[in-house]
């Protein structure tokens, strides 16, 4: 049934739309019930978040019913990011506050609704934004972290990553990965272990989320957005009221920005405001069917 937009936040707060501009089937939870990432995958809207010292996770195939579950995060080990790849389901956690031993870990379902216990990975910083391709993950996070994985389950680091190269978030397509991040920073892989040099843009100018939109990859940032067919030659245009967060369906973008916004685009360059919500949202995927 998918072919929707899902957007999903603070106080449980989520809500679906058909077209990115309609906003509808909107739901709460409980204060303090915060959902901080979203996928989906195998006809399923996958979100996991965080509720006191447990983490939460909750999947849906309509934007009505959703099927929930939980499990201990002891006040430390929470959920902070999610992909689909290989036919499940993987979420990303750790702690973020203790620099250099974060104790990163990984989650795995099959159904969105279910999971694995969490298994501690390699790294001392969390992973919070994946992608997945040419059969491999390939993951992003604190201080400049960059890892990759096989299986989603055994992660290894690029070596001497740099903090300033932190990369926000990542995207696969046309054969290739590439991370966006810091000051407009942009970086391509084919594996996750060999990384292009950095490309920066002007400061303070930070690529928050980036997506594969017909044929080319859409980085969107606080001032601009930068377009590229294949992650090396790109074109800078520059934007006005841009969302932290992104995602692309039916020929539209949809994003997300303090607080509660929903924000609509044809071209990720110009966008209109189309739903504000009481509660902040976190994130916004597509589904199609």
């Amino acid at each position: 049934m998918a072919d929707m937009f899902i957007a999903v936040g603070h106080n449980g707060q989520r809500l679906s739309s058909d077209n990115g501009a309609d906003w509808k089937n909107s739901q709460v939870g409980k204060e303090g019930e915060t959902w901080r990432a979203l996928a989906f995958g195998n006809g399923v809207f996958a979100a996991v978040g965080t509720f006191g010292g447990r983490n939460i996770m909750a999947a849906t195939v309509d934007g009505v019913s959703w099927k929930n579950s939980s499990n201990e995060s002891k006040y430390s080990r929470y959920y902070r990011g999610i992909v689909f790849g290989n036919g499940q389901f993987i979420a990303f956690g750790g702690d973020a506050v203790t620099v250099g031993l974060a104790k990163p870990f990984v989650s795995t379902s099959g159904d969105g609704a279910q999971w694995s216990e969490l298994k501690e990975i390699s790294g001392k910083s969390i992973i919070r934004r994946a992608a997945a391709g040419n059969g491999w993950f390939v993951g992003v996070g604190d201080r400049g972290r960059r890892a990759f994985s096989k299986d989603g389950l055994e992660w290894f680091d690029v070596a001497n990553a740099k903090p300033i190269d932190t990369l926000i978030d990542v995207c696969f397509g046309n054969g290739t990965f590439v991370g966006v991040g810091l000051h407009g920073l942009r970086m391509t892989t084919k594996n996750g272990s060999t990384w292009s040099e950095p490309q920066r843009g002007n400061e303070g100018e930070h690529l928050n989320s980036i997506v594969f939109a017909d044929g080319r990859f859409v980085a969107v940032g606080a001032g601009a957005t930068y377009l590229s067919w294949e992650g090396e030659k790109w074109e800078r245009k520059e934007n006005k009221d841009a969302p932290l967060t992104c995602a692309f369906g039916k020929g539209v973008f949809v994003g997300t920005n303090w607080k509660g916004r929903l924000w609509r685009s044809t071209d990720g360059v110009a966008w209109a405001q189309v739903f504000q919500c009481e509660n902040h949202l976190e994130a916004v995927a597509f589904g199609g069917a």
